[in-house]
């Protein structure tokens, strides 16, 4: 009796551990997919605005624009990954930094996310210091997930 005990146990214990390891996976909401707009005005008079496309496939585009005090512009695309994990938003940049940005993320208004930074570069950040909204302008395309990052 004792022999057909030890592997039941070490079948369930062993079950046990794949679920813990599955709940530990990371996620898409799907409520973030889409194509998001935002801006944020910096202390110092610049002002950040984007266009953010979240695919289907765990992949992102950011398309910047950055003006300065005195009307000067920039503007760039960054592109990379995102995920939830935890409960919190993760956006890494490609190729790939060290270390994930980590946001709180919570859906205000119908169509609006608010996002409040966490954790940047692997380390914590003050409570409120960067927080930014982002309003959903349009759904994004079919996820291709061929052509993935």
């Amino acid at each position: 009796m004792k022999l057909l005990f030890l592997p039941f146990l070490a079948l369930v214990l062993l079950g046990c551990q794949m679920i813990s390891a599955g709940n530990q996976s990371s996620l898409l909401d799907v409520k973030l997919i889409g194509v998001w707009t935002g801006e944020y005005l910096e202390e110092g008079g610049t002002l950040k605005r984007w266009r953010q496309t979240r695919n289907a496939d765990g992949t992102y585009v950011i398309e910047f624009s950055f003006t300065e005090k005195d009307e000067t512009a920039r503007d760039f695309t960054e592109s990379g990954r995102w995920w939830i994990k935890d409960g919190l938003f993760h956006e890494i940049a490609l190729p790939e930094k060290g270390h994930p940005d980590k946001y709180r993320y919570s859906f205000k208004k119908k169509d609006c996310v608010s996002f409040v930074l966490v954790e940047s570069e692997g380390f914590a950040e003050e409570e409120d210091s960067y927080v930014f909204n982002e309003c959903l302008e349009a759904d994004s395309p079919p996820a291709n997930f061929s052509n993935s990052i």
